[in-house]
């Protein structure tokens, strides 16, 4: 009689040890479909490929506006000057699109110091730029442009808030795709160096990075200028630059080079 009981204890408590097991498994398979159902969400694209270009190629200068949502951010310059920002404001945004990955906006854009000119075409149906992911808050459709060939130039309107600065500096020759320029009279203390990207001004003045040739060390140099940016990058050409190397940027109206390698 007792081996019988202990049997049927057995049987319960396994039974209970299954039930608890297939609970278990259960919850982890609705878990997975649900992750796998948001994931599937945020993957889905929503652009449409059917919608195709107009005829018209254009020529525009655009100005990107910051906005604290998932709208359209580019309008058209002279539009952005003669709007009086009301609720139509808005529909005077669209979106972009490279043609191609090689014209991509440049890590160095900045939406307060730049414009850009773009020469492309819109879509003839308002839609989303291609490839566009759902995202959790729904972005509103709006006109697409397409463009093949984009140019930043600087916007005429920023205002830099730093003082005219004369700064002597030396290009350190780190081994990295960083800001390379620092004060000269910090460089034997490289805790307290604060180091610079540099942009000239105009086309007409020496390119301090152009200095380097890779064996004329020191290089030292006088500039004229003022910061434009505490966290951002040069208007130029920049490879394999990540964001976490921004930093501030110099713009000089003048250079004087005090000496270029060993000899003054």
């Amino acid at each position: 009689m007792i081996g019988l009981k202990n049997i049927l204890t057995l049987l319960l408590l396994s039974l209970t040890l299954v039930s608890c097991e297939q609970a278990e498994t259960k919850k982890r398979v609705d878990e997975v479909i649900t992750h796998k159902q948001i994931e599937n969400k945020h993957t889905k694209v929503i652009s449409d490929s059917t919608n195709i270009l107009t005829d018209k190629v254009e020529n525009l200068e655009l100005e990107y506006t910051v906005w604290g949502c998932a709208c359209p951010q580019w309008i058209q310059s002279k539009d952005n000057e003669n709007s009086d920002k009301t609720k139509n404001y808005l529909k005077l945004h669209f979106y972009i699109e490279p043609a191609d990955s090689t014209i991509e906006l440049p890590i160095y854009f900045d939406a307060f110091r730049h414009r850009i000119k773009v020469t492309g075409q819109f879509y003839e149906r308002e839609d989303y730029p291609k490839g566009t992911l759902e995202t959790e808050e729904p972005m509103p459709k709006a006109k697409v442009f397409r463009y093949k060939k984009l140019e930043v130039i600087d916007n005429p309107n920023f205002k830099i808030d730093s003082k005219v600065e004369q700064l002597t500096l030396i290009y350190n020759a780190i081994s990295c795709t960083c800001a390379q320029w620092s004060e000269d009279r910090k460089r034997e203390d490289n805790n307290k160096k604060r180091y610079y990207w540099l942009e000239p001004a105009n086309e007409k003045l020496i390119d301090a990075d152009r200095l380097f040739n890779g064996k004329n060390l020191p290089i030292i140099i006088k500039v004229t200028g003022r910061v434009v940016t505490e966290n951002g990058f040069p208007k130029r050409e920049l490879s394999k630059v990540g964001q976490d190397e921004a930093g501030k940027v110099f713009r000089y109206t003048k250079i004087e080079v005090i000496q270029n390698g060993q000899k003054k």
